[in-house]
C-alpha cells in the first residue's frame, strides 16, 4: 500500500483548525503501515512549533514503511526538521526551503528573558544546526551565519 501524508498546515501541538498538523494526527495516519508499505510525505508548510515537528519527525522515522519526502511548495522553519539526512527528499522546481533561528513570543522579567535566550541557543544548536550540518556537510559556524537572517534555498540549491 502507498500512503500519502500531506503536511499542508501549521505544525502544532494542539490543532486549532482542520489544516493544522499535530503529532497525534500523524501517528493516527501512519500507525497501521508495515515494512511492505510506502509513505509519501508531501510538504507545503511554513513551519510551526519546534517540538511538535521533532515529535512528528520521530513518529515518521519510527514507521517501518519506506519513506519519501516531497517538498512541493514551501518547506520552512520547523517543517525543515521533518526529514533526516538519510531520507529520500525530492524538491519540486519552484519549491523553496527556508531556515532561520528559533523564535519565541514571551513576556516576563529580565531573568525570564536571559533564560529563554539559553533555551533558544540550545534549540538552535541541537535541533537546527546539528541536522543541517549532517545534511549539508557545512561547518556549524557557517550554518549559524546562514540562518541568522533567514536562509532561503531554491530547489536547485537545496539538492546540491
Amino acid at each position: 500500500m502507498v500512503k500519502e501524508l500531506n503536511i499542508f498546515g501549521d505544525i502544532v501541538s494542539d490543532a486549532w483548525i482542520d489544516e493544522d498538523v499535530t503529532p497525534t494526527k500523524v501517528k493516527t495516519e501512519i500507525s497501521n503501515l508495515t515494512q511492505d508499505d510506502e509513505i509519501n510525505i508531501n510538504i507545503n508548510c511554513f513551519g510551526g512549533e519546534v517540538f511538535a515537528a521533532v515529535a512528528i519527525a520521530n513518529i515518521i522515522k519510527s514507521s517501518p514503511a519506506k519513506k519519501t519526502f516531497n517538498v512541493i511548495g514551501i518547506c520552512a522553519s520547523a517543517a525543515t526538521m521533518l526529514f533526516q539526512h538519510d531520507d529520500v527528499v525530492n524538491i519540486s522546481k519552484g519549491a523553496m526551503m527556508m531556515y532561520h533561528k528559533p523564535i519565541v513570543g514571551m513576556f516576563g522579567n529580565a531573568n525570564d528573558f536571559r533564560k529563554q535566550i539559553e533555551i533558544l541557543d540550545k534549540i538552535e544548536g541541537e535541533n537546527i544546526i546539528r541536522n543541517l550540518a549532517i545534511r549539508t556537510k557545512k561547518p556549524t559556524d557557517e550554518l549559524s551565519k546562514l540562518i541568522s537572517d533567514e536562509w532561503w534555498l531554491t530547489s536547485d540549491e537545496a539538492i546540491s
